[in-house]
């Protein structure tokens, strides 16, 4: 059986939700989050579905919004220090990557830090910080990300929605994968995509709406070339290929509800050896197991040869890493 291993999971420890509730006042969970810590169920559950390793990353991105960089910034620290504890506790099951809310010079020396001394795999990311673009938002990591050839890891934030979308949680359900889209969408049209051609980008939830809606990008973007009066003041940078296929070059997990029609549009558009495992862990119904056992059965049956089927389990990843 190839080597499987998820590239998009999620922790909290004990210690760093104490710290968060006691001195930064943290109200967002109810009830008790162990979940998110508690190892011996993560071990049965990755054992049961052949999971060798999971990269881990710190949970619930919203806990960073309207937090002033300077004050978040020891907290970061520990959450990072927590992750890579973790991983050099368990390095048979665990690869870590970091957490970068924002992008200060203090915060680039963060990422310095978790790629440098904690031997963390990459950064994740957010798709917005407090409103801001993430080209705007994180300018000065990109380039840093590729000079280290360590992949950003990118989820989804809450965006600046109506307060009636919040109430079927449509903020989050059809929110977050908008925000990726926009996001993916900005790294490449502001021109950070061919500023750094290196850059490594792995999208949750297998690229979003991208890959659905890769033909409308090209057709959007022929129209204003062909048509450049009637949108007075855009500006493309200078690309060297189509834009879509600058989208092509990101990686995309599979994080997708176990639905084989999603993986099959994200896997004709990315390629299958830019896809790779992932299954949002613990999130999702009996806390992640059922997500992990559709995705598990969406890839095994999947129409891909055995090469690819190894490569998206874990070879692309490796080939990463």
């Amino acid at each position: 059986m190839p080597e499987r291993i998820d590239a998009f999971t999620h922790v909290l420890t004990e210690h760093f939700y104490d710290v968060l509730v006691d001195e930064y006042e943290f109200k967002g969970l109810s009830g008790s989050p162990s979940w998110l810590w508690e190892l011996e169920p993560r071990w049965e559950d990755m054992d049961d579905y052949g999971i060798d390793k999971q990269v881990i990353n710190l949970a619930l991105p919203p806990i960073w919004q309207g937090m002033d960089p300077e004050e978040a910034l020891p907290l970061v620290q520990l959450a990072n220090d927590e992750v890579a504890r973790l991983a050099d506790e368990h390095p048979d099951r665990f690869i870590p990557v970091g957490t970068l809310p924002f992008a200060t010079d203090e915060y680039l020396a963060e990422f310095d830090r978790c790629v440098e001394d904690l031997d963390m795999a990459g950064v994740q990311i957010f798709t917005n910080v407090d409103g801001r673009p993430i080209d705007e938002a994180y300018d000065g990591l990109f380039g840093r990300a590729a000079d280290a050839e360590a992949p950003l890891w990118l989820h989804p934030q809450l965006g600046t929605w109506a307060d009636w979308l919040s109430e079927y949680m449509d903020h989050r359900l059809y929110g977050w994968p908008f925000d990726t889209t926009v996001a993916l969408s900005r790294l490449v049209f502001s021109g950070v995509a061919v500023e750094h051609p290196d850059l490594d980008v792995i999208a949750h939830h297998g690229g979003a709406m991208v890959p659905f809606f890769g033909g409308r990008v090209t057709q959007f973007y022929e129209t204003r070339l062909a048509y450049p009066d009637n949108y007075p003041g855009l500006e493309f940078p200078d690309f060297e290929k189509p834009p879509v296929e600058y989208l092509q070059a990101f990686h995309a997990d599979t994080a997708l509800g176990g639905s084989s029609t999603a993986l099959n549009c994200a896997t004709d558009f990315f390629g299958n050896d830019r896809v790779v495992f992932g299954t949002d862990y613990p999130f999702g119904p009996e806390r992640g197991r059922r997500p992990l056992m559709q995705a598990v059965e969406m890839i095994d049956n999947a129409s891909m040869s055995a090469d690819e089927r190894r490569g998206v389990y874990g070879g692309n990843l490796e080939s990463l890493l």
